[in-house]
């Protein structure tokens, strides 16, 4: 997916009302470049559709990749029966990023940076 294009399209919506996270999580799903993802781009919209069957779906940012939740067992029913003309896996989401725990450790243990002391 072009970010540029999507950016460069004149259909992409421009004055969406910025919200606070609180907001954002006790409202509907919208992704402001997923109309234009799935016009521009047809193999995001055949992918969409595909797993809208199972779940609610939706686009990472632009369009890169096309995700829906699931519990681990549907997961696995539904990739099972994925087009082989689409490239996925199944993935255990997380609330936090694996590089916050790291950085978080990191810097609550001042022993990783400090040099072996020489005898």
């Amino acid at each position: 997916i072009s970010t540029a294009v999507v950016f460069s399209d004149p259909d992409l919506s421009r004055n969406t009302e910025k919200r606070s996270l609180a907001e954002l999580l006790n409202q509907p799903f919208a992704n402001d470049c997923e109309k234009v993802v799935r016009t521009q781009y047809p193999e995001v919209e055949k992918a969409l559709l595909w797993l809208l069957q199972y779940a609610p779906a939706r686009l990472t940012g632009t369009g890169a990749c096309v995700f829906a939740e699931f519990d681990e067992k549907s997961a696995q029913a539904v990739f099972q029966q994925k087009p082989k003309e689409f490239f996925g896996f199944v993935t255990k989401g997380l609330n936090v990023s694996p590089l916050h725990v790291m950085l978080k450790q990191l810097s609550t243990n001042q022993s990783i940076y400090t040099q072996p002391e020489v005898i």
